[in-house]
């Protein structure tokens, strides 16, 4: 519970290893003796506010989640995916308990969020509708046309790489999933639906950890190596 609302956490996990030319989809590399999707759950299982942690899962991928899960304490839920990320994390708020008023949504591949971070989130969840966690670039950003040639460069005092946790009120995150998959709008994480339904409700940054990186490539696991190897010693 967090100021007595119901509080839900969604776990997206039904990523591929596409991208890191890997037969193994991402949640499940190891790295260091542990799967990522393991080290996300750690530390989420850890965190007592929530009420209920569902997972958003591969179908191909129910007998390894079954075997994870059972390794945890607390009850973990699983449901199935869908084609992209954004789907996916829709087809986990259709499941969440009636009781929910409150969510947080958190890739499952980013397995070095702190516990620290995802309290932080949810503390200004207490005042806002919607709070997402980022870090300030440390590149000077260039936005290009259609034939990449520069067209300008944004101030970077006011860039950030936009990271999850993000929390949510439920209610308001649900019905606008509702418009987005009727409409035409590509989104790249959540908080950008408040973009185009929802303007009027102000979209709350936290700082976010250089080191909550998303397993994406190999050039990923090898900083989650060294980190986890830093971590340990």
């Amino acid at each position: 519970m967090l100021d007595s609302k119901f509080i839900s956490a969604v776990i997206t996990a039904a990523g591929s290893g596409r991208r890191m030319n890997s037969q193994i989809n991402k949640p499940f590399l190891n790295i260091r003796g542990k799967k990522v999707i393991e080290l996300t759950l750690d530390t989420l299982t850890k965190i007592d506010v929530f009420d209920e942690i569902i997972l958003v899962i591969r179908k191909d991928d129910e007998d390894e989640i079954k075997k994870i899960i059972k390794g945890y304490a607390r009850e973990i839920k699983y449901v199935y995916g869908s084609s992209t990320r954004e789907l996916s994390t829709f087809e986990g708020l259709k499941a969440l308990n009636s009781k929910c008023e409150l969510v947080l949504t958190h890739d499952g591949v980013r397995p070095f969020a702190s516990r620290e971070l995802f309290y932080r989130v949810l503390e200004d969840l207490k005042s806002y509708k919607a709070v997402i966690s980022a870090t300030k670039t440390k590149d000077t950003i260039k936005i290009v046309d259609e034939d990449m040639v520069v067209d300008f460069t944004p101030n970077r005092d006011y860039v950030y790489n936009i990271q999850t946790p993000q929390a949510f009120d439920k209610n308001i995150l649900f019905s606008m999933y509702e418009k987005y998959v009727k409409s035409e709008f590509k989104i790249t994480d959540d908080s950008q639906l408040f973009e185009f339904f929802h303007r009027d409700i102000p979209v709350k940054i936290v700082s976010g950890e250089y080191s909550n990186i998303k397993i994406t490539t190999r050039e990923d696991i090898l900083f989650a190596e060294a980190y986890l190897a830093e971590k340990r010693i």
